[in-house]
């Protein structure tokens, strides 16, 4: 399955130092449960990844949503939003569009540029 394996292997070079030199530091059962933990917190990560954002979570106070498409690469949320000023006669402004996505917890955010109306 893994091929050959020296008495000693040898991290992936991106795996952090501290990670690898914990793990190093492991006996054979303990590294069974960091597996198990591992594919667990991978599983975890993917459905929160592909969690549909709500309505909440795509416009604050203010704000008003355009379009919202869900997308390969995440939402496409295409919104109007005010531009803080006091007495601002045309807010809110835009449309914008942003792609949003999720990683694990966090809901991350690209602004995309203006959208023609």
């Amino acid at each position: 399955m893994f091929g050959k394996m020296s008495a000693e292997t040898q991290a992936p070079s991106d795996v952090p130092k501290y990670v690898r030199e914990g793990l190093d530091r492991q006996d054979r059962e303990t590294l069974q449960d960091v597996i198990e933990y591992c594919e667990e917190r991978i599983e975890y990560l993917e459905s929160q990844a592909n969690q549909d954002l709500n309505e909440e979570q795509l416009a604050d106070e203010g704000e008003e949503l355009v379009d919202v498409e869900e997308g390969s690469e995440g939402t496409r949320v295409v919104k109007k939003v005010p531009c803080g000023k006091d007495n601002c006669s045309t807010c809110p402004h835009g449309p914008y569009l942003y792609l949003v996505r999720r990683e694990g917890d966090s809901v991350i955010w690209d602004y995309q540029g203006v959208v023609d109306d």
